[in-house]
């Protein structure tokens, strides 16, 4: 039997302790694997100091529930290390229920039209820490 392919694009690129993620397309669970992992590696780096993780989401299509599952369920690693904020840009309101409703035993994600409006407003928020 052969490994699954991942499905899913990503980048990962720390600017300061905000993590800004753009995603794209279709995901699966090996998609969202991978992705973890990067966002792992850079949060290691921070060395224990608060972080925020701002999500563009424009390019998203869908992912599989086992993706999704594992995404939420990186929230709580998330939590004990460090991160204080997620942004997200590019939902639509059901989308944007549904984190709601994800993240309801964490920090409550804002949501914004335009990646400079978030990355200043995470930028801020840890600042005033």
């Amino acid at each position: 039997m052969t490994d699954a392919i991942a499905h899913g694009k990503f980048s990962v690129t720390p600017q300061g302790q905000v993590l800004l993620c753009e995603i794209q397309g279709a995901w699966n669970k090996q998609g969202s694997a991978q992705l973890i992992e990067d966002v792992k590696a850079v949060v290691q780096g921070f060395a224990g100091k608060n972080w925020a993780r701002v999500m563009d989401m424009q390019g998203w299509e869908l992912a599989t529930p086992d993706a999704i599952s594992m995404m939420t369920d990186f929230s709580t690693w998330e939590d004990q290390h460090g991160c204080v904020l997620r942004c997200f840009i590019g939902l639509n309101p059901i989308q944007q229920q549904l984190l709601e409703m994800k993240y309801q035993h964490s920090h409550k994600p804002q949501h914004f039209s335009h990646t400079d409006t978030a990355l200043s407003y995470a930028k801020q928020f840890l600042q005033r820490l």
